[in-house]
């Protein structure tokens, strides 16, 4: 049996969602991992022009606000108790009434995060426009145009929001019906 057959049947580790309390994403992984689970909560830089507050200046930040993903064996690990933990309010499943399930998410999701982070911290690049036109980058893209955010394992859809800075640009990314605003570095047309 393959490992993604071992995933799919229920049996095995997987990676769930887990929606936290608003604002809570760092003290529910807290918790969680003091219970012995493994999880993965993907950061992002502040964005560019965020600015100091109290004298304290911007930190990284959750790059899916309220989501984080958890490892779980759900034949083995003490799933259930992930409900009661504080900072969690749901975890994503499938099924209604005792048949119901957390629902696993395929794994290469999680590994391609990880592989676009940077001093950890997720870092989308290497983004294309949909119709192959040339130009200066500012002059290539519109508010409103569709990228694709190519990676090796998986392909994602961004929105172009505006030029930050040289080859940078903000882009809206949408991951599990929430957006979230990006900077990504545009590939050179050369």
């Amino acid at each position: 049996m393959t490992a993604s057959a071992v995933q799919t049947s229920g049996q095995g580790r997987a990676w769930y969602v887990v929606v936290t309390h608003v604002h809570q994403e760092k003290h529910a992984r807290y918790q969680l991992e003091q219970q012995g689970f493994t999880v993965y909560l993907p950061m992002v830089p502040p964005p560019v022009r965020a600015r100091a507050r109290n004298g304290v200046a911007p930190g990284p930040r959750p790059m899916i606000p309220r989501y984080l993903f958890i490892e779980m064996d759900l034949d083995q690990d003490r799933w259930r108790a992930v409900f009661s933990t504080m900072g969690v309010t749901e975890v994503i499943m499938r099924g209604s009434g005792e048949a119901a399930r957390p629902s696993p998410i395929p794994s290469r999701f999680i590994e391609e995060l990880k592989k676009r982070e940077i001093n950890g911290l997720v870092v989308l690049q290497h983004a294309r426009n949909d119709n192959g036109k040339g130009g200066q980058a500012s002059a290539r893209f519109k508010r409103g145009d569709k990228l694709r955010v190519a990676g090796q394992t998986a392909d994602y859809d961004v929105i172009f929001e505006e030029m930050v800075d040289g080859d940078r640009a903000a882009v809206i990314f949408t991951l599990l019906g929430r957006d979230s605003r990006q900077i990504i570095s545009l590939p050179s047309e050369d």
